[in-house]
């Protein structure tokens, strides 16, 4: 579990910016590393407990069990699609493609176009099964490489401290030059303490990160199902202090090894001369970015540097896939069903294939931003972009896990709240352009701005909180019986909760006989619209041809193909169609136990 946990959180997005980072101002950046210590800590022995109490395996079917309603989960489906444009997909390329543009001096954008073109014919192809099977291998394989690099950078140079003895020292030529301090590292460089005007303050580091740290570690699907995979609730809390001690490692791996790349290259990772920074790197904002990507290259023996760029490659793949699949379902299930309840599964699929080229281009274009942000550190910028975003959930599920008092208007309007704020930041932060060192004089960005986006992220978590303890208050509590269970301080209630009535949705619905006003429990199956409309009869027949060669037979197999049709066309030989004309509606009746069991769990989903 814990080795899950930490594999899950590595990436590609880490080497670059942590190294980027430690390669810009030192080791401050671990703080966010060491932090999430304390963090596995609360997700250990607060919020699983109460997960696994309450038996659910995916985020939002707690909130569907703690508060009801359908519009948080709506809110946490558009908050999810945003991240993974903005934090995900766009920073997986960028990294990708500092790689690609390092090792094979290819543009940018080359680069960009080129993994995206490798990640659509994995997932067009069906490739994200075999992927998933090789994930466990390609993070360890790229840990072993990590330490076998620190050790190769640590002996270049003399050992860790000359790391603290060489790296003030480590300035570009054309900065020595210069009369102004662009360029010359920071003087607190081999500290985690810092001002409170620093770039990343010691007061930020610890509060503000911390309430990011709780939405990722302890409210984002990815992270928690690892834990709720575990055995029991002692494997699940051994696994958190395993991957404890393992968040230590990349201050070692990563951060010292970025500093060491600047001692041994500062004309190029040091450069502080937008044109000199230009013709290195393609960015006028720095190249702190590159720092990693010169060790694997400058440093590491032929057959290990290979087979580096070989793993880096493949988890950017494996990645990118990934997110490809989830956002598409996501956009899918949650958001298009809600409009085209009877869509069926070959429209489905068009719509969510084409969704995810919307957010590639999308991604493609918020690239340069991500270059020039926060001083071209790429790290930062990912701290950032959560900052801005995520604080309304972490107090969202923070305040329900403690506090029973909390009711779904609260929660909706704190987050709602949280979004409005946090999203006016965002909007203005990256609607001026970052200008250079040298260049801070011209710089217009009205001061609220230039406010840390650490401390943001303390004042957003604040303002979202009193939003939802105010409205639950002024609103009518949720009774006992249906979140018995479901808070911290009520694990040891024995009582089962009782879920929440509604008008629509997989449990209940209001009956249409106006003789009798209760509500009556349904079937799944009153969901399910299979039968063709007139329009669906005739796009599946665009498909359908006699000729089984021909140029026009083979054009058809090849649009089936991408849009995943080929496997769609046919009938399931397992489901009967039939019409209940007695209820005069439409249904299936499933005759294999498998079939239920399927369409069961995604409708609970």
């Amino acid at each position: 579990v814990g080795a899950s946990l930490f594999a899950s959180n590595i990436g590609s997005g880490h080497f670059i910016g942590l190294s980027g980072s430690g390669a810009s101002s030192g080791i401050a950046v671990a703080g966010f590393e060491i932090g999430a210590v304390y963090m596995l800590m609360i997700l250990g022995w607060l919020f699983v407990p109460v997960y696994m109490k309450a038996e659910v395996f995916t985020m939002p079917q707690y909130l569907k069990m703690r508060f009801g309603g359908e519009r948080i989960r709506v809110y946490l489906t558009c908050l999810a699609l945003m991240l993974s444009i903005f934090t995900k997909i766009s920073v997986d390329l960028y990294s990708g493609a500092v790689f690609l543009q390092q090792a094979l001096n290819w543009n940018l954008y080359v680069s960009v176009i080129a993994l995206i073109l490798l990640a659509a014919f994995f997932t067009v192809g069906g490739g994200l099964t075999a992927v998933i099977w090789t994930d466990f291998i390609q993070t360890i394989i790229m840990i072993i490489s990590a330490f076998i690099l620190m050790i190769i950078s640590f002996m270049k140079i003399g050992g860790l401290q000359q790391v603290r003895i060489l790296f003030p020292y480590a300035i570009a030529n054309t900065t020595l030059h210069n009369t102004t301090e662009c360029g010359v590292p920071n003087e607190n460089y081999f500290s985690l303490i810092r001002p409170f005007d620093a770039d990343l303050p010691w007061f930020g580091l610890i509060f503000g990160s911390a309430v990011v740290s709780v939405w990722y570690w302890s409210c984002d699907q990815v992270i928690v199902q690892r834990t709720l995979a575990a055995k029991n609730l002692t494997h699940a809390r051994a696994g958190c202090l395993f991957a404890g001690i393992l968040k230590f490692l990349p201050l070692f791996l990563m951060i010292f090894p970025g500093m060491v790349a600047r001692i041994l290259f500062p004309d190029e990772i040091g450069c502080a001369d937008p044109d000199v920074c230009y013709q290195v790197c393609e960015s006028r904002n720095g190249c702190n970015d590159i720092a990693y990507p010169l060790l694997v290259l400058r440093l590491m023996p032929n057959a290990i540097r290979g087979l580096t760029l070989a793993c880096m490659i493949a988890a950017l793949m494996s990645s990118l896939t990934s997110i490809f699949n989830s956002s598409s379902t996501i956009f899918t299930i949650d958001i298009w069903q809600r409009f085209r309840k009877n869509a069926h599964d070959w429209e489905l699929m068009i719509v969510g294939r084409v969704f995810v080229m919307i957010l590639v281009a999308i991604s493609i274009l918020w690239i340069p931003i991500i270059r020039a942000a926060q001083g071209s550190r790429l790290f930062d910028y990912i701290q950032a972009v959560q900052s801005f975003l995520a604080p309304p959930v972490a107090a969202c599920y923070l305040l329900g896990v403690l506090w029973k008092r909390i009711n779904e208007e609260g929660a909706f309007w704190g987050l709602i709240s949280g979004l409005f704020v946090g999203m006016v930041r965002f909007i203005w932060e990256y609607s001026y352009t970052t200008m250079p060192c040298q260049l801070e004089h011209l710089d217009k960005r009205p001061s609220i701005i230039r406010f840390n986006f650490l401390y943001f992220s303390i004042l957003l978590f604040l303002i979202s909180a009193i939003v939802t303890i105010v409205v639950s208050l002024l609103t009518k509590p949720i009774p006992d019986k249906y979140i018995s269970g479901l808070t911290a301080f009520d694990l040891d209630n024995p009582d089962r909760p009782i879920e929440i009535p509604t008008q629509s949705g997989c449990m209940y619905k209001a009956n249409t006989d106006d003789n009798d006003e209760e509500q009556q429990p349904y079937s799944f199956v009153d969901h399910i619209e299979k039968i063709p409309t007139d329009t669906e009869q005739k796009t599946l027949h665009f498909f359908e041809t006699s000729d089984s060669s021909g140029f026009v037979f083979y054009l058809k197999t090849a649009f089936a193909w991408i849009c995943g049709l080929e496997k769609n066309m046919e009938l399931d030989e397992q489901s009967i169609r039939s019409y209940d004309s007695t209820s005069n509606r439409r249904s299936i009746s499933i005759t294999t136990e498998s079939n239920i069991s399927s369409w069961h769990s995604q409708c609970s989903y």
